[in-house]
């Protein structure tokens, strides 16, 4: 059966420092979604690969966009549970005919390419370490969000209408607009402007498009202002600055 235009699959989980881009994710989900459209989201505990394959097998998404820990050939979930591993076929078709957007460090290395082999459409994630920032609580301040805004204007232009290849146009964009905003930009004060710059300058450097850049997933969407508002308004948080990644798992 083949795929549905429409249709999205989004894994939020919010374990182990998670959250923090699963918040966004859900935000600008919500900003961003446009009628007719049919989004699952599966957050926390319902982040477990039995949730996601049995939305994989019952609404059939085009569209699958999770968060999650990874290595070189593992992507996991909600408690590290593993959902796809390079070497199992089985796992991999899961994902064939479908936009596979995995916010994860290292599956690009060998992960990504093996879904591409296993007949996914496109395949966007990072080559190295995803860094982001958690000196405030997840989804209250510009800094936390930052890496996130860049990293999901793909889902933004996905969901308002734009093709593949439009919508990675759109996401490197971002990533150069968040740039400036801490470089030259309103955040340039912030005690924090030149490691927020240098964690969106690696993790750009580090994100790998695979596949199809003409596949349209919401074809019957508007695309004005497909862009994501970074207006947002955040609250002040008092936690310790830190610098996280995404954890490789052995």
């Amino acid at each position: 059966m083949p795929v549905l235009a429409n249709t999205f699959l989004f894994v939020e989980p919010d374990d182990n420092y998670l959250n923090f881009g699963s918040v966004p994710m859900h935000q600008i989900v919500e900003a961003n979604k446009q009628p007719g459209q049919d989004i699952t989201e599966l957050t926390g505990i319902d982040a477990n690969p039995d949730k996601i394959r049995q939305i994989l097998a019952t609404k059939n998404p085009m569209v699958c966009s999770m968060i999650g820990h990874g290595s070189e050939s593992v992507y996991t979930v909600q408690n590290l549970a593993p959902l796809l591993h390079a070497e199992n076929p089985e796992e991999l078709t899961l994902m064939k005919d479908r936009v596979v957007l995995l916010t994860s460090c290292l599956t690009a290395t060998t992960l990504g390419p093996a879904l591409i082999v296993a007949g996914a459409t496109v395949y966007a994630g990072y080559k190295k370490e995803f860094w982001f920032y958690t000196g405030d609580s997840p989804g209250s301040s510009r800094a936390v969000q930052s890496p996130f805004i860049a990293e999901f204007q793909l889902i933004a232009s996905l969901l308002r209408g734009k093709n593949t290849g439009e919508a990675r146009a759109d996401q490197l964009k971002k990533y150069d607009e968040e740039i400036a905003y801490w470089i030259t930009g309103e955040g340039k004060n912030h005690a924090d402007a030149s490691e927020l710059s240098r964690i969106l300058e690696l993790n750009k450097s580090i994100s790998v498009f695979l596949g199809e850049a003409s596949v349209s997933p919401s074809p019957q969407a508007g695309v004005l202002g497909a862009q994501i508002n970074p207006a947002i308004t955040f609250g002040v948080a008092s936690i310790p600055i830190a610098y996280m990644i995404y954890k490789a798992l052995a």
